[in-house]
């Protein structure tokens, strides 16, 4: 049986943490995945996220929406981890050796197939916008961009997508 006892008491603090942030951990992780390489780094994304939230949660405004302020936190977290990625060296590749899809499947058809081939940031509007089911509004709130930016990142990443959807992926 647990000792609740010797467990020190939630501070106010942790409670409103708590419910602000639990009930979009499910949607942060698969924000996360989406725009990372493995689960892991999405993983590591969302912890971080999370961490960054409650070192600033008093910057969230009582009327501000701590959905968008926390996933906004979260892609910030992506973006940070790209760019170190893309610091390494070019033998210390973390996709190498990642487990591929099986090859029967058409990658023609393959969604995750033509989303990994996107453009981060195209990427980031389109999962924002279709697998978050974000509006433009919120999107542009998580981006730092104005409403019509969003509208015009859709349109081009829906584009550049459709054209992947119809193109093999290349294999080395």
């Amino acid at each position: 049986m647990p000792d609740y006892a010797a467990r020190p008491a939630a501070s106010d603090d942790e409670r409103r943490f708590e419910l602000l942030i639990e009930p979009h951990l499910g949607e942060a992780f698969a924000l996360a995945q989406a725009l990372s390489t493995d689960r892991s780094s999405a993983q590591d994304a969302v912890q971080s996220a999370a961490f960054k939230a409650w070192l600033r949660m008093r910057q969230l405004r009582g009327d501000g929406s701590a959905r968008a302020w926390f996933l906004a936190i979260v892609v910030n977290e992506c973006r940070s981890a790209w760019r170190k990625r893309k610091a390494l060296p070019s033998d210390a590749d973390p996709d190498v050796g990642a487990i591929s899809w099986p090859q029967a499947i058409d990658q023609r058809l393959d969604v995750r197939s033509a989303m990994r081939r996107l453009k981060r940031d195209d990427r980031v509007v389109l999962s924002l916008r279709f697998l978050m089911d974000m509006s433009v509004e919120e999107s542009a709130g998580i981006l730092g961009i104005s409403a019509s930016a969003v509208k015009a990142r859709t349109a081009r990443a829906a584009v550049r997508f459709r054209e992947l959807m119809n193109q093999p992926e290349a294999t080395d």
